[in-house]
């Protein structure tokens, strides 16, 4: 069993890893630190908060499979808070949130605000 959770963290660091790295890759390309591209309308583009937030503060995500092995593991033997089948199926979870909230700060790179 601890082959699972070896192998479902390993996932969810590689995932945070490359999510931040590609959040940073899209980011750059649209020209960030600067401010985004001027669109011609009325409205005025800006940094996505959830965008900024992952790309400043993205490697403390890096704390969610940490955490998760921890409680994980020690599910094992005996039961804390769950079993250890639903600590599976959380960090299955949590894995499908990570790269769904990476996948989602890259494509919305930049909100409309009216000027």
């Amino acid at each position: 069993m601890s082959r699972n959770i070896i192998k479902l963290a390993l996932i969810q660091l590689l995932l945070v890893i490359l999510g931040f790295f590609a959040l940073g890759i899209v980011l750059k390309l649209e020209g960030y630190p600067h401010d985004p591209p001027f669109p011609a309308s009325l409205a005025r583009a800006v940094w996505s908060p959830i965008a900024l937030f992952l790309r400043r503060h993205g490697l403390i995500l890096l704390f969610i499979p940490i955490v998760w092995t921890v409680f994980a593991s020690l599910s094992q033997n005996r039961r804390i808070v769950f079993s250890f089948a639903v600590w599976l199926v959380i960090g299955i979870v949590l894995s499908i949130i990570i790269i769904g909230l990476f996948i989602y700060a890259c494509t919305h790179r930049y909100a409309f605000v009216p000027n």
